[in-house]
């Protein structure tokens, strides 16, 4: 199985999107929306070029981003599924095993601003 490295800035991405979820629906919509980004992350490192994945070096070089409604069937919590996602992961490939997630955005953010210098 291979891993993801996560970020300090997709670090605070992922709690701050979990802190707004349960702050405006709830615990356990919380939950379904972190089994969501877990089942992401990790279909993400085990098959980095999936179908739904996109290259981004007009952003990055060597940036790929992946929507987490590719997921959405896939996570599943004892609450259900996340009807609408709205987080894209963006993230590259560091070799055969490991992934390194960069930032986890949401849809309306210009992901431009958001990305970090060190191309």
């Amino acid at each position: 199985m291979a891993q993801y490295r996560i970020s300090n800035a997709a670090r605070a991405d992922i709690v701050d999107i979990l802190r707004l979820s349960q702050t405006q629906f709830g615990e356990q919509a919380r939950q379904r929306y972190q089994a969501l980004i877990l089942t992401a992350l990790q279909a993400t490192a085990d098959t980095p070029y999936r179908i739904g994945s996109r290259n981004r070096d007009e952003l990055l070089p060597g940036l790929r981003s992946y929507h987490l409604i590719g997921s959405r069937q896939q996570a599943r919590s004892p609450h259900g599924t996340v009807k609408s996602p709205r987080h894209t992961v963006f993230y590259r490939v560091l070799n055969d095993e490991v992934i390194e997630v960069v930032r986890l955005l949401h849809d309306a953010m210009e992901v431009q601003l958001h990305l970090p210098d060190d191309g």
